[in-house]
């Protein structure tokens, strides 16, 4: 019987990516692709601040049965980053070809959405870690990205104090 060595773990995890990559690659050839269309599909993962890891997936297909489904609106590429130390909460979404006068952003203190339209669109929703003033929002858009800026709100403390008699 063969022993183990540490480095067995990453042989088998990038096997694993192989056999994916594969899998992808054959569903594509599957498809029945509109020529001149992109098809985009992407994932990131981060830890978010609870240490839990986020998986966000982005783009105009989803992995389905059978293959790839094909979506209208195009979800963007969305990073979201909690600035204690300026006290702010800073978006940044990834929208190549669109007008600026062509995005919406609606905001409440826990909730973004963000739209685009013209010859693409997108459409995104995002869940915000920290509870924001949607007053203070500041939002650019140069090179195809989009950077929304919120102050955070102030935390209340929960309950109230009670004095010992």
């Amino acid at each position: 019987m063969r022993r183990r060595r540490p480095w067995d773990i990453f042989d088998e995890f990038f096997d694993d990516i192989d056999r994916m990559i594969e899998r992808m690659f054959r569903t594509f050839r599957e498809m029945e692709i509109e020529p001149g269309k992109p098809l985009i599909y992407g994932f990131s993962m981060e830890i978010g601040p609870d240490g839990v890891p986020r998986i966000q997936h982005f783009g105009n297909v989803r992995p389905g049965k059978p293959g790839l489904v094909e979506e209208e609106v195009r979800e963007p590429y969305v990073s979201i980053m909690v600035d204690e130390d300026k006290n702010v909460l800073r978006i940044t979404a990834d929208m190549p070809g669109i007008e600026k006068e062509k995005i919406s952003i609606n905001a409440t203190e826990d909730t973004v959405v963000i739209r685009g339209e013209n010859s693409r669109k997108y459409y995104k929703e995002c869940k915000l870690d920290a509870p924001v003033d949607p007053d203070s929002a500041k939002a650019t858009y140069r090179n195809g990205v989009l950077e929304i800026t919120f102050q955070l709100k102030e935390k209340k403390p929960r309950g109230k104090e009670i004095k010992v008699e």
